[in-house]
């Protein structure tokens, strides 16, 4: 049982080391989620930050840092499918090798 929680907190630890970073501040450029809690299987709608921004990709994670769904986009708004799997996702808007914006995601029954 150690060794099990042991390989999960160094994943965890892994996969949040390897997302890039944002040192400006994040609530200057808010992105909309929803709906949000959101139902599995759904349509999950998500508006980009105010902004001018050329080619953005938006990327869905799970809680341990696995890439679920990666969607790149020149839209306002962009709508893909809720994972089936119930939980807790972060959603990350990024334009090149920039942050944008970081949503967290809550997927129900």
């Amino acid at each position: 049982m150690k060794q099990f929680l042991y390989t999960i907190i160094m994943m965890c630890t892994f996969s949040l080391t390897a997302l890039p970073a944002y040192s400006g501040n994040l609530d200057e450029r808010k992105s909309t989620a929803y709906p949000n809690p959101v139902e599995r299987g759904a349509v999950l709608t998500v508006e980009m930050p105010s902004g001018d921004y050329g080619e953005v990709t938006v990327i869905l994670y799970n809680t341990v840092g696995k890439v679920i769904n990666t969607l790149i986009t020149t839209n306002k708004t962009v709508d893909f499918k809720a994972p089936e799997i119930t939980g807790i996702y972060f959603l990350r808007i990024m334009e090149k090798q920039n942050l944008i914006a970081v949503e967290k995601i809550l997927v129900k029954e």
